[in-house]
This record gives structure tokens, C-alpha cells and sequence, in this order.
């Protein structure tokens, strides 16, 4: 290339800098090179729609982490509640910011101004709850039944409406905020309630009400859950400020997230939550499939995905076939900027006089670019994906703890890291007692929720290092110690029995009502290299056995004689 050519290059190339290049601070008007002070920080307010609890937790930790005041926000959340109606509080002003779900959609096509911003579950967790009682077996059973429905439930009635039942013929009464009411006397008492999946089921377990779901999904119903969303007025006036909560929630959700345990001592110790530290871990297990974060980003949510709802809401008459969609989906978008404007007539000007080669020189380097993007990302899904094939291959899927095939393969190495120290090692077999009385009298789900509180009882007690929980059958579980002392091991198994008595989980299959667990330990002082997985097992197992023939709710102790 001449002296000439490489000249125009290199001042096209400095004329192309100087017209991308967008403005800096000082250049670009309302903008400010200095951090806000915590006085400058608008103040938006966030309707919650129901108690403090997990299913907030973004909010919390978004606020404990910072996120919001990165943001350049100061956020206030309003606790809601049975008769609080967030997209009336939203579009009557009291509030800036709040979590519906997807009758906003039904909202916005009746006059409300509200705008959904991010779905943050995946699907509803909305389902109708009863006692297993003759008279209702079915959904359709609930015709001339009473039933109790929070103010933005629209979508269990759309459910209703598609399972054919008569809306004309049920009795629907304002939500009292507990499933308790379907125990009540007189005329406070109900005969269904509306329900979160991820709550309801195991408040019902602990006041020994067995009961009876009925959920949308068995009709093909799969709707959006928990959404943030705002008003319009407030997405056109300040859609940097939408724009940067939703950003911050979702790094506070993708947070909390990640830390369920540190997240819930949070709850508890800032919050005015109505559930226990076991609750809060039970919801925080029951929202993973809702949240589906290993399939898709916090806050996802499509145009096609909500015209498939709306649908729904018009095949049950509560939108109208031309419902409006347009205008319900926030976006960010803004006016360009005047450097686009000028790149738009410089590159006219480049068209005409640019330079051949440097055109090529930049189509192959954006081109690199985007194949090492590319492969980037290929290699973080890859690596993604197999850590989370790790974690399935090794965790019971119901209860979050290891299964049987990480037990068995995970004690044989500790039990040999053991031995080669000559450390202590301690084989805790736990078995709930009287199971099958409990099923029998509550049902299969609260045995689910029921095991699920267990394994959360196990795990927290279970944190040393060398130490795991395992779920080895159907109600029976392992603990595995390496390197802890017989009289240690002992004291661990006392407290996990105390621990899961305390919890007062209600068993109506037993005469103290209370659920327990037996535990049989067994233990070696200093493990030797002739002592086996087998010998462990089996001497837990005996121990196991004589603590249920003793009358259970205890810890027998028998040590391994090795060598």
C-alpha cells in the first residue's frame, strides 16, 4: 500500500473513532461524573403481594447486597397480603414498583395502566387446596362449595372455567390468609382455599390437616408466576429507572439464589415472616422448578408465551378475543442519541470513500470476534451443563440431599481417607418413624413436604467438613462423619433426634402427634484398613433395628470392633 493509501486509511480510520465514540460524562447533558450521595437516590416503592417469606428473597438480598443502591435506588418494600390488590396500589400511585402475576394481562386489557417488566417464576405456583373430604374429589366437586380466593387469583378461575365447573354455583369468600379456615366453625368455615404450592401444603402438614390439590397444569394451564411490573405512566417518565431495578432484582434473585441458607437468616433476622427457618428452606426447595433458572435467566419472559395465556384468559371469557398485547411489555428503548444520528451521515460519506481493505480488515475481526464469543459461551454451557449433570447424578431429586448412589460411592473413599489416618469414623442410620401411619392419615404429598423437612433438619446439623447427608431409601436417610470422635457422633445423633422433635411436624398416626426419627450409630475409634463399607452399614442397621424395638424416638450406639 502506498504512502498515500495508508494515510487515508488511518485518518478514515480517526474519523470513525471520533463519530462512534459516544459522549462522555461531561459531554453528555443530565449526567454526572460524581457517585449520588444517599440523599440523591430516588426513592421507589415495591408492593409485595402476599407476607415476607422466600418467595421475596431477591428483593432481600438485592437490598443486603447493595444492588439497588448501585442502581442509584433507594427501594422501600411494601409487605402485602390476602386483600391487597398490588396492580390497584401500582396504578392508584401508592406505589412505584409491584409483584402481580398473570392477570396483570387481564388488567391492562380492562383500563389499568400497568406494564409487566420480568417474569420472575417460570410457572404459577397457584393451586386450589382441600380436605380429602367424600363430597370433593374432583375440581368440578367445588360446585356449591365455599371458597377462599386471594384478590389476584384470576387465574384459578380461568382454571375453574376450563374444568367446566359452574362459577355461578361457588361461593367465593375473601382470603383469610390461612389454610387453618378450612378447620373453622360456624360461618368462617371454607370448604377450598387458593394456595401456593410452595407454602400452603406445608403449613396444612403442620397442623395436621391432610388435604387435596388441584392444579392448573392438569388441564394444560402453565402460566407465569410471581411478575414484576410498574405503571405506564412511570415506564415512559423514568424507563432507566425500570430498567435498573429489574437489573438489580434479578442479580439480588440470582444471589439468593445461590445462597439459600445465608438468605433465609436474613429473612428471619430483618423480616417479619410468619414462617420458621424450616418453612422458609421447605419454599426455597419447593420454588426451583418454578424459578426454572437452570433453563432460562431471571426475569425471562416472551410476547408468544403471554398471547398464549391471554388466549387462555379469552377461552375462559375473561378477555375479550382481541385482547390488546401491545403496550403490556416493557422495553427500554430510548430516543438515539445525536452520535447516532452523525454516524448515520458519516457512514454515508464512508460508503462512498472508504477504503476497500480497511472494510475487509473489520468484517474479519468482528467475525474472530464473534466465533471466540461464540465459543465462549459454547465452552460456559458445556461446563454449565456438566457440572448440573453432576449434581442431578448425585442428588435425590425430592429432598435436595445426596442419593444413594453418591452415599454409597462417597462413604467407600471417606471411609478409606479414614483409614489411611487412622481418624475416627461414625455411620449415622436415621429412619422416620411410623411412616406409613403418616401417609396413611395425611396423604403422599405431606409425606413428600414431610421428608423434605427432615433432610433440611439433617443437613443443617451435618456441616462439618467430612460430613454429608444422604437419603439411602424411602424414608430413610444417612449421615457419614469422617474423623469425628464416637462420643461426638453420639451427640450429633441426640441432637438431630431432639431437633426434628422440636420441630413439632404433626403426625396424627402416632399417640404423641408429633413426628420423630430413630437413629442407630455406629462407630469405629481409629479406623484400619480391614474395615469395610459393609461392616459400618451392618452395625448401623443393627443399631437402627434395636432403637425401633426399644419404642424409637432414640439413639442406639453400637461400636465396630475393627481388627
Amino acid at each position: 500500500m502506498t504512502k498515500t493509501a495508508t494515510g487515508f486509511v488511518h485518518a478514515l480510520f480517526c474519523v470513525l473513532m471520533l463519530v462512534l465514540a459516544p459522549p462522555t460524562a461531561a459531554q453528555a447533558p443530565g449526567l454526572s461524573s460524581a457517585p449520588p450521595s444517599s440523599t440523591d437516590l430516588p426513592k421507589v416503592r415495591v408492593q409485595l403481594k402476599w407476607y415476607h417469606q422466600f418467595q421475596f428473597a431477591g428483593f432481600y438480598a438485592a437490598l443486603e447486597q447493595g444492588y439497588f443502591r448501585e442502581a442509584g435506588l433507594d427501594v422501600e418494600l411494601l409487605e402485602g397480603g390476602p386483600g391487597i390488590d398490588p396492580a390497584q396500589v401500582v396504578a392508584g400511585g401508592q406505589a412505584e414498583f409491584g409483584i402481580g402475576n398473570s392477570s396483570l394481562l387481564v388488567d391492562f386489557n380492562a383500563g389499568r395502566p400497568v406494564v409487566a417488566v420480568a417474569a420472575i417464576f417460570q410457572h404459577s405456583p397457584f393451586v386450589i387446596l382441600t380436605l380429602p373430604r367424600a363430597d370433593i374429589r374432583s375440581v368440578q366437586d367445588l360446585e356449591g362449595k365455599k371458597l377462599m380466593e386471594e384478590t389476584h387469583s384470576l387465574e384459578l378461575v380461568a382454571y375453574l372455567k376450563k374444568a367446566g365447573v359452574r362459577l355461578d354455583r361457588i361461593h367465593r369468600v375473601p382470603h383469610s390468609g390461612t389454610v387453618l379456615s378450612l378447620m373453622s366453625r360456624g360461618s368462617d368455615r371454607v370448604d377450598a382455599t387458593t394456595a401456593y404450592i410452595t407454602t400452603e401444603p406445608f403449613e396444612a402438614a403442620q397442623h395436621r390437616l391432610a388435604y387435596r390439590l388441584f392444579s392448573p397444569r392438569d388441564l394444560g394451564i402453565d402460566f407465569y408466576g410471581d411478575t414484576l411490573f410498574t405503571s405506564q405512566a412511570f415506564a415512559k417518565a423514568r424507563p432507566q429507572v425500570v430498567t435498573a431495578l429489574r437489573d438489580a432484582l434479578m442479580r439480588g434473585w440470582r444471589h439468593a439464589h445461590r445462597h439459600q441458607a445465608a438468605t433465609i437468616d436474613l429473612i428471619l433476622a430483618r423480616y417479619p415472616t410468619r414462617l420458621d427457618r424450616i418453612a422458609l428452606t421447605l419454599e426455597a426447595q419447593a420454588l426451583e422448578p418454578l424459578l426454572q433458572a437452570d433453563v432460562v435467566d431471571f426475569g425471562y419472559m416472551s410476547r408468544s408465551r403471554w398471547e398464549a395465556i391471554g388466549q387462555t384468559f379469552a377461552d375462559a371469557d375473561l378477555l375479550p378475543r382481541d385482547f390488546v398485547l401491545d403496550g403490556f411489555l416493557f422495553t427500554s428503548q430510548t430516543e438515539l442519541p445525536p452520535w447516532v444520528h452523525r454516524l448515520v451521515v458519516w457512514g454515508s460519506l464512508v460508503a462512498v470513500a472508504g477504503s476497500l481493505l480497511l472494510a475487509y480488515i473489520v468484517s474479519l475481526n468482528r467475525r474472530l470476534q464473534h466465533s471466540l464469543r461464540q465459543l465462549r459461551t459454547q465452552s460456559a454451557e458445556l461446563e454449565g451443563a456438566n457440572v448440573e449433570l453432576a449434581r442431578l447424578s448425585s442428588t435425590d431429586a425430592l429432598t435436595g440431599v445426596h442419593n444413594r448412589r453418591h452415599f454409597d460411592d462417597t462413604l467407600a473413599s471417606e471411609l478409606a481417607r479414614a483409614c489411611r489416618i487412622g481418624a475416627p469414623f461414625a455411620l449415622l442410620v436415621i429412619d422416620v418413624d411410623e411412616f406409613k401411619r403418616y401417609n396413611d392419615a395425611l396423604g403422599h404429598p405431606a409425606g413428600d413436604v414431610c421428608l423434605k423437612a427432615v433432610a433440611a433438619i439433617l443437613r443443617r446439623n451435618a456441616q462439618r467438613a467430612g460430613e454429608f447427608v444422604a437419603r439411602i431409601g424411602g424414608e430413610e436417610f444417612a449421615v457419614v462423619a469422617c474423623a469425628l470422635p464416637p462420643e461426638q457422633a453420639v451427640q450429633l445423633g441426640e441432637r438431630l433426634r431432639a431437633d426434628v422433635a422440636q420441630a413439632a411436624l404433626a403426625h396424627p398416626g402416632v399417640p404423641d402427634g408429633v413426628l420423630t426419627i430413630s437413629v442407630g450409630l455406629a462407630t469405629v475409634s481409629h479406623a484400619a484398613p480391614n474395615l469395610k463399607p459393609s461392616d459400618l452399614m451392618a452395625q448401623a442397621d443393627r443399631a437402627l433395628y434395636q432403637a425401633k424395638h426399644e419404642g424409637r424416638n432414640r439413639v442406639v450406639h453400637l461400636p465396630v470392633q475393627a481388627g
